[in-house]
């Protein structure tokens, strides 16, 4: 009954979504990826992980509108622990059935956690992800970029020790005028903006799972920097459309 719940939440959530940013007349979307782009991507039934670029408070929210039905509902979030604190939106996380992350760093490129707060999150999502069909959506850089947007940032690499314990494929969500709509400077979002997006998936590594090559001897972190190139060549394609747009 929970998990039903948190599907009708979800799905609600990327209407609302998508209702707020269709009145934002003077937000243009580019590229914006369909139902059918989301199926021929990542196969209605498969466990996986999708990663989104960070370069503002957006991303996730942006994410949930441009989400299809199907992979909103399957989907939960790993954030920064602060963001369930928040007023309102912290319990709405919470009813989502998205879980913190609890950072005790937050050294470039590494991925320091309370390993013992986290590990009951660690357990919810790896049964998640086991009961087939479950996803987790996730920034991989850890925090906002707010230096160059058009540069990824490193990599942590807690995350993607799961996808090797579990043979996870791995997919990507990129955009790039995020920064633009909801500055970072900024408390709400709002201004003028153009956002250009794409979905892509990292071949090199799924195509490993799907050939069914043992992947037990790959570290998280040559997985890390393997999804840091990937991610970064998304970037660069939709930085372009921007720019062409």
């Amino acid at each position: 009954e929970q998990k039903r719940a948190e599907e009708w939440s979800l799905y609600v959530c990327r209407l609302l979504l998508r209702f707020i940013l269709r009145c934002s007349f003077w937000l243009t979307i580019k590229d914006e990826p369909t139902e059918e782009d989301w199926d021929r991507l990542i196969p209605r039934n498969q466990s996986c992980m999708i990663m989104i670029n960070h370069t503002s408070s957006l991303d996730g929210f942006f994410f949930g509108a441009m989400a299809s039905p199907n992979i909103m509902q399957r989907a939960k979030s790993l954030m920064i622990g602060k963001s369930f604190k928040m007023p309102v939106l912290g319990t709405c996380f919470r009813l989502l059935g998205h879980q913190p992350v609890h950072f005790l760093k937050d050294e470039e490129g590494k991925f320091s956690v309370d390993k013992v707060k986290q590990a009951p999150v660690n357990a919810l999502i790896q049964k998640h992800v086991s009961s087939g069909g479950g996803i987790l959506t996730f920034c991989p850089e850890g925090a906002i970029n707010k230096t160059d947007p058009t540069r990824v940032q490193p990599h942590r690499r807690g995350s993607f020790q799961q996808a090797i314990d579990l043979r996870l494929p791995i997919y990507g969500f990129s955009s790039f005028g995020n920064h633009d709509f909801w500055p970072n400077a900024c408390p709400i979002a709002g201004k003028r903006a153009k956002i250009c997006c794409a979905i892509y998936a990292v071949h090199a590594w799924n195509d490993r799972l799907a050939n069914g090559d043992d992947v037990s001897a790959t570290t998280a972190a040559d997985l890390a920097l393997l999804c840091e190139k990937t991610m970064q060549a998304s970037v660069d394609g939709v930085v372009a459309a921007h720019a062409r747009a």
